[in-house]
């Protein structure tokens, strides 16, 4: 079975272009394609509401204590529920090289591609993944309520055993991870992010940044235990320099047990991919996430934004907005996802060939040929990940995805004339 060309649509709902989280206003691009998006709300700031409801011990209003005083808001949330796990790609099934890429890491065990922000405790929790040595850093995204422990108590949260901290957690992805406890802002939650963007924290709408602070790329600093990005500023935020950097510091996410390469994990960088380094078309023209994954909606009370978070394919409400630029949405984005998830198949397949070849030469060659070859393994398979893992397939930075994909072939290339195989 091929990977979805829709799978933008799935994730919209799921887990990376659902990158429009829980803004409650959605900002809109400019009805001229040449003018830049203004980054303006495209419906009226949600109102004050006369009282905010109790918090639970950890600070956070629930999203049930919203329901009655945005009713639409709360709806189109819990719509999110109908993208459930049932019935999810299997990725070991899809890409079968995975087996052997991932290998001595615990996404060889379980990778399933992934259900919307209604089941974030679920999905973790029966992730095959998980061990009795894993930290809670791993809920880093999962639950608004660890968000408030780590804001409230520190750094030191993240280091706490993964299965205590679960235990005492149970509200999935909701109002507070965007809003805090008032709707009518929208907050970047998640301090580390904040701390990555750095000086560019203005120049990206606060709506993509609700959306980026969880669909990023980061790693678990090896002294604090901490979440952490690999950047600090916009233009960090590729995929080479996100390599240089972990390649400085000397990290690795584990070492490959048949080829001893110190290997890297990406992880989910749809904020990098639209926003960082060149940046995509639609961010350079200053839209949001949620121009494109929250349709706008009206009721009796008046204009809101929908919470149901869906791609632009699946709703005319999106999409009608789309055809000055784009005469053929959908068809233009499925002709880059097959594009993109072709080569993926293609160059895993030189990947685990490449990875079973140095198996297989490793002990007859020398300290720096080896160093150097196990490199090479390590350099393809994050720039490979890195598009694979983004979700979108292209549809959010189609030249980025396909420029990644060349750094993938090119070091591959270079692997296997080391190693003497044509």
């Amino acid at each position: 079975m091929r990977k979805s060309t829709m799978r933008i649509a799935v994730t919209a709902a799921g887990t990376v272009a659902l990158v429009a989280a829980l803004a409650a206003c959605a900002p809109a691009g400019s009805d001229n394609p040449q003018e830049p998006a203004t980054g303006s709300s495209a419906s009226e700031p949600a109102a004050a509401p006369a009282e905010t409801p109790e918090a639970d011990e950890f600070g956070v209003v629930l999203a049930d204590a919203w329901k009655d005083i945005y009713p639409g808001q709360y709806a189109t949330y819990k719509a999110n529920e109908s993208n459930s796990p049932e019935g999810k790609m299997n990725y070991l099934e899809e890409y079968p090289e995975l087996t052997t890429m991932y290998a001595g890491y615990g996404f060889s065990k379980g990778y399933d591609e992934a259900a919307s922000h209604s089941y974030t405790l679920q999905s973790i929790s029966e992730t095959p993944r998980v061990n009795e040595n894993t930290l809670a850093n791993c809920i880093t995204c999962k639950t608004p309520q660890f968000t408030a422990m780590v804001n409230s108590e520190g750094d030191e949260v993240y280091a706490r055993p993964f299965a205590e901290v679960l235990a005492l957690v149970g509200e999935p992805i909701s109002c507070y991870n965007c809003h805090e406890n008032d709707p009518t802002q929208v907050v970047v939650t998640q301090k580390h992010f904040v701390n990555a963007l750095g000086a560019d924290a203005d120049a990206v709408p606060v709506e993509a940044e609700t959306c980026g602070q969880c669909h990023n790329e980061y790693y678990f600093n090896p002294d604090t235990k901490a979440t952490s990005n690999p950047y600090e500023g916009l233009a960090a935020m590729d995929a080479e320099a996100i390599l240089a950097y972990y390649d400085e510091m000397g990290f690795k996410d584990w070492e490959h047990p048949d080829t001893g390469a110190p290997m890297l994990k990406a992880q989910h960088p749809e904020f990098e991919t639209i926003y960082g380094g060149e940046q995509s078309s639609m961010a350079k023209q200053g839209y949001s996430c949620a121009d494109c994954h929250m349709a706008p909606m009206s009721d009796e009370s008046g204009e809101y934004s929908s919470h149901e978070l869906v791609s632009p394919l699946e709703n005319p409400a999106i999409s009608d907005q789309c055809t000055s630029c784009h005469k053929d949405l959908t068809g233009q984005v499925r002709a880059w996802q097959k594009e993109v998830t072709d080569r993926e198949h293609a160059i895993a397949a030189d990947i685990k060939r490449y990875t079973d070849e140095l198996a297989a030469q490793k002990d007859s060659l020398d300290a720096d040929t080896l160093a150097q070859a196990q490199q090479i393994q390590r350099h393809a398979q994050f720039y490979w990940d890195y598009v694979m893992v983004e979700n979108s397939e292209g549809a959010h930075n189609y030249k980025a995805a396909h420029a990644n994909l060349d750094k993938a072939e090119s070091q591959l290339e270079e692997g296997f004339a080391l190693l003497g195989i044509a």
